[in-house]
């Protein structure tokens, strides 16, 4: 029997092959085709020879750009429309470097070119959105993996460790109906002792379950058992690998384990910062967990083949985890920002997540507090007892107050930066979509470049630059 495995890969390269054809033949047509005088232009070189470098060129750039996006059959169409737009610019952005390098004559028209851009994204994007709704109909939404699935009785020890240990599982689905409860602890706690990525199908754990952290594993619809053990590195910085709600649901289910830890989100800005300081670095490492809160990691942990790998922004997991936490189970405080931000953020909380418990906030000084001042904010925090202490004073700060705090401070730390004015509404987060194709900082920039431009231009070359020189030199990121 042949192997299909490879097929949607192959079709989805013709797609786009097809699709840059198409966008050139009717780009002359726009252009040319009511001027019978000059229908000689539909065979110009300069126009065969961008198509062809353009299908040359496709190769490179699918394998190296597109292939290392999730399959379009898992993206949702948003998704789909920012890989395929950013990979006809970088397409594009190749052609036209190559015709300058070699000197190949760009005597051509600026409306074909252009409509020659548009139409390929496009047409691009309708032939795939075709074919992805052909598949999914066909064969389903997700690629085959092996699942090993267990049912009541579960098999225990030696037994268990055997039928999961020995590497011809990637998952494991543990059926969950009727169980009881202390079974289904038993068993969660020996599969996330061996570190297999372990998922419940959905039951359960008197937890309500959000379509952020459905996953479709072997036909059912399941909900992650906990965030796994193992990390993906990128400056030596350790980033987990999680969704979303499956790290909300991983603190919930931990809450009194973290107490005195903290948590943090790192982006490519912190990144940088771990990178060229060490001693910061060791700060995000020491954290439970770093989340990769900006997408480029989140991309460079899919593209190692990593399964589940998401980004985890801060603003996302505060608004996930209030959510889950409406009926009061748990509890925050919120320690940074201005009086005024907190002031608004407490009036938004309660008008939105009805229920929610606030023990507390303090906008403490701008400015390096005394150790008397540092003992009675520890004693006023500890004081509150919430399970969840918010710390919003921007990085690198929040990190280091969080380690500095760490074990002084009852319950968990999570830095959650900007945060505080996203949920405040005295900053205005960049609408979904914008979310989704990875320009939320072109979004913020705009909104304030003066304080910005530096940030977010200087640090993201930096963060290429250096992803490039540890390529070169063999380093894993």
């Amino acid at each position: 029997m042949k192997n299909r495995s490879n097929y949607p890969i192959i079709r989805v390269f013709i797609i786009d092959e097809i699709a840059i054809v198409m966008a050139m033949a009717i780009a002359l047509l726009i252009r040319y085709g009511r001027d019978v005088g000059h229908s000689f232009l539909y065979f110009n070189g300069v126009y065969v020879s961008v198509v062809v470098t353009m299908c040359v060129f496709h190769v490179i750039v699918y394998l190296l750009y597109d292939n290392g996006k999730p399959s379009i059959f898992v993206q949702d169409p948003v998704e789909n429309f920012a890989t395929v737009f950013k990979s006809r610019f970088i397409l594009v952005t190749l052609a036209f470097v190559y015709h300058y390098a070699v000197r190949i004559s760009t005597d051509s028209s600026r409306t074909v070119m252009a409509s020659f851009y548009v139409l390929s994204v496009i047409i691009g994007y309708a032939l795939r959105m075709l074919y992805r709704r052909h598949h999914i109909r066909k064969y389903g939404a997700r690629e085959a993996r092996k699942v090993l699935k267990l049912e009541y009785p579960y098999p225990e020890g030696e037994e268990l460790k055997r039928q999961i240990s020995d590497g011809q599982y990637d998952e494991v689905l543990i059926m969950t109906r009727g169980v009881p409860e202390d079974s289904l602890e038993k068993i969660l706690k020996e599969t996330e002792a061996v570190g297999i990525r372990t998922f419940c199908s959905i039951s359960a754990l008197d937890y309500t379950v959000k379509p952020g952290i459905i996953t479709d594993v072997s036909g059912y619809s399941t909900i992650p058992a906990f965030i796994r053990k193992e990390k993906f590195s990128v400056f030596g910085i350790n980033y987990s690998i999680s969704k979303t709600e499956e790290a909300v649901f991983h603190v919930i289910r931990h809450i009194k384990e973290l107490s005195g830890k903290y948590i943090c989100f790192s982006n490519v800005h912190t990144s940088v910062m771990g990178r060229e300081n060490k001693e910061y670095a060791d700060v995000l490492n020491g954290a439970a967990y770093v989340f990769p809160d900006g997408n480029p990691i989140a991309f460079l942990q899919r593209k190692s083949g990593i399964l589940g790998a998401h980004r985890v922004a801060g603003p996302d997991f505060m608004e996930h985890m209030f959510r889950a936490s409406k009926k009061g189970q748990i509890t925050h405080f919120f320690y940074g920002a201005k009086q005024e931000t907190l002031d608004a953020l407490k009036t938004s909380l309660e008008a939105k997540y009805p229920g929610i418990i606030i023990k507390g906030m303090y906008s403490p000084p701008f400015r390096e507090l005394t150790p008397e001042e540092d003992q009675k904010d520890i004693e006023m925090i500890n004081a509150a007892d919430a399970d969840i202490v918010w710390i919003g004073l921007g990085a690198p700060k929040q990190e280091k107050w969080m380690k500095a705090h760490e074990g002084k401070i009852h319950g968990v730390m999570m830095g959650v930066g900007a945060g505080f004015d996203f949920h405040a509404g005295t900053i205005k987060r960049a609408p979904v979509w914008i979310q989704k194709i990875g320009f939320e900082w072109l979004y913020r920039l705009l909104q304030d470049p003066k304080r910005l431009i530096s940030r977010y231009f200087v640090t993201n070359i930096k963060f290429l630059w250096y992803l490039t020189i540890d390529y070169l030199f063999g380093k894993r990121v």
